[in-house]
């Protein structure tokens, strides 16, 4: 997808109207249209992104002072106990539309949407020779 077609950019060209939180020249953060809870809030960089695999670090790492803002501003103006801050990178994590973009999810304990680990994960704990392994893998990849 190009960013002609790319939804989060036509809202950054004013295309597609939202209810914009804040902007500035990189990145701009509004309400999700179809929102898991109310507050749910998008942060999405304004130049076309399609996830952290290619953004550029600077950029990152303004949004990521960006992204603490609006998390705290998230919590604080709908009093929820907790802020699901959530990317997902690519398909087999669930990213639906190829344009970089951070949720911002208000919820309390027991709220229908979250993110919950399988049951009776911590049942067994990894081999420490694999663990070991993938981190040296880890390491030569970065």
């Amino acid at each position: 997808m190009n960013s002609d077609d790319c939804i989060f950019c036509k809202i950054v060209r004013g295309e597609i109207p939202s209810s914009v939180i804040f902007e500035d020249d990189i990145c701009m953060a509004f309400l999700d249209v179809f929102p898991v809870s109310k507050g749910h809030s998008l942060l999405i960089p304004k130049k076309h992104y399609v996830n952290l695999f290619d953004v550029d670090s600077d950029v990152a790492a303004h949004m990521a002072r960006r992204l603490l803002e609006l998390t705290r501003g998230v919590k604080n103006a709908t009093g929820e106990e907790g802020v699901l801050t959530v990317v997902a990178n690519g398909a087999g994590a669930g990213q639906e539309v190829p344009h970089l973009h951070f949720h911002a999810i208000p919820r309390s304990k027991g709220s229908n949407f979250g993110f919950r680990f399988p049951p009776n994960y911590r049942e067994s704990m990894a081999d420490r020779f694999e663990l070991d392994e993938i981190s040296k893998k880890i390491k030569d990849a970065i």
